[in-house]
Order: structure tokens, then C-alpha cells, then sequence
């Protein structure tokens, strides 16, 4: 089970909370592992879709879903994101993640009910994805950041009322997020640390590329 104060391992192992460090080299460690897991995911996920979703090669960036943060993000606006920010943006879109992953697996029962590798991969990451979600909020407590709460489930029962197509679309623009912010999240993991290391403190940061900010 996973806990709001301690610190969860992708494995579902806890630990005592960590010194601020420690989380963050945590939370780099658990993205980078889970990135391999993701792109099996991506890759089984299409196989199952029939084409064109699996032909060689697909891919369709520009297919969004309302309610699931994309991980794309300009370069020099993500570089400049401060501390906060970057927790911020990474719990939310971990919380509408585990989310749409309950919606996907449900989808692909109806439209894969065989499909037992992808079922249990989707369900991996689900779980995968709420002990990145658990250790962001911990980041949050133990850096000293006050966010905002959580915002409401992104998702309602109407979700459910969907076409084949549209099942197929939602599932893979999933499966891809879910993989590129495992990326970018290890990345972020980075520029904390290397923060963290320098002569600038949070609140320096803050000062310089957070004046619009709504983390306190």
C-alpha cells in the first residue's frame, strides 16, 4: 500500500523518509528504471491496435487528451522552470496518469480481452505510475514546497462512452506521455540536484525564474 509520508519504491518497498537529497536521486532512479517498462508498453500496445497503430513506425505527436498533461515543453521554458515548478508539473500529470490508466485497462478489456501481456503491463504501470505520484508529494514535504491540492478526477463515468477509434487514440496518447514524462521527470531530477549542489539555495531560484509563480 502505498502512504503519503513515506517513500515507495516502484516495487512497493518502503522506506524511512530521506534527507532532500536523497529523494530526489529516489525519484531519478525509480524514472529512469521505469522508462524501459514504459517503451514495452508503448510497443505492445500498438501491436494489439491493429493498423494503422501497428504498423512499423508509428507514431502521432500531435494527438493530445483532454485531461492528460503532455511532457512536451519548450527548452528554455523548461530549463527555467524553478523547484517548485517542476514538482508541480510532474505531480499533476502522475495524478492524471495512474488515473487514465485505470480508464485504458478498462478499454482494453473490451477490445483485447486475450491480450494478457498487455494486461498486466498496463497494470504495472499503473501502479508504477502511483509510486511516482507518492514520491513527488514527499519531495514536496520534505523540500519545504506548500503546493496547491490536488485538483478533482479529470475523468467521469461518460468516460467510459467511447468508439473503438477513440479507445485506441486515448490508450496510446497514454502509453506515450506516460514514457516521455518518465523522461523528462528524471531530467527535472537533474536540475534539482545539480541546484542543490550549487551556490544558488531554493530560494535564490525561486527569486530568479519564479516571480510569477504560484508555489510557495
Amino acid at each position: 500500500m502505498l502512504t503519503a509520508t513515506g517513500v515507495t519504491l516502484c516495487c512497493g518497498q518502503e522506506l524511512s523518509p530521506a534527507p532532500e537529497t536523497e529523494i530526489i536521486t529516489q525519484i531519478r532512479s525509480q524514472t529512469v528504471y521505469l522508462q524501459g517498462n514504459a517503451t514495452s508498453l508503448l510497443n505492445t500496445f500498438l501491436k494489439y491496435q491493429e493498423k494503422p497503430f501497428s504498423c512499423p513506425g508509428f507514431s502521432f505527436p500531435s494527438w493530445q487528451e483532454p485531461g492528460l498533461p503532455t511532457a512536451s515543453m519548450g527548452f528554455k521554458k523548461w530549463r527555467c522552470l524553478c523547484s517548485g515548478e517542476r514538482l508541480l508539473l510532474a505531480r499533476n500529470a502522475f495524478s492524471s496518469i495512474s488515473e487514465f490508466f485505470q480508464l485504458i485497462q478498462d478499454d482494453q478489456l473490451s477490445l483485447n480481452p486475450q491480450a494478457t501481456d498487455l494486461h498486466q503491463l498496463l497494470e504495472a504501470a499503473r501502479w508504477s505510475s502511483e509510486a511516482v505520484l507518492n514520491n513527488l508529494v514527499t519531495a514536496f514535504e520534505m523540500l519545504g514546497f506548500q503546493p496547491p491540492p490536488l485538483q478533482p478526477d479529470t475523468l467521469s463515468w461518460t468516460s467510459a462512452g467511447a468508439t473503438s477509434f477513440q479507445k485506441k487514440v486515448r490508450g496510446y496518447v497514454l502509453c506515450r506521455e506516460y514514457r516521455d514524462w518518465l523522461s523528462r521527470v528524471a531530467k527535472d531530477m537533474d536540475i534539482l540536484n545539480g541546484t542543490r549542489r550549487g551556490r544558488q539555495t531554493f530560494n535564490q531560484e525561486r527569486r530568479d525564474c519564479c516571480r510569477s509563480s504560484n508555489v510557495s
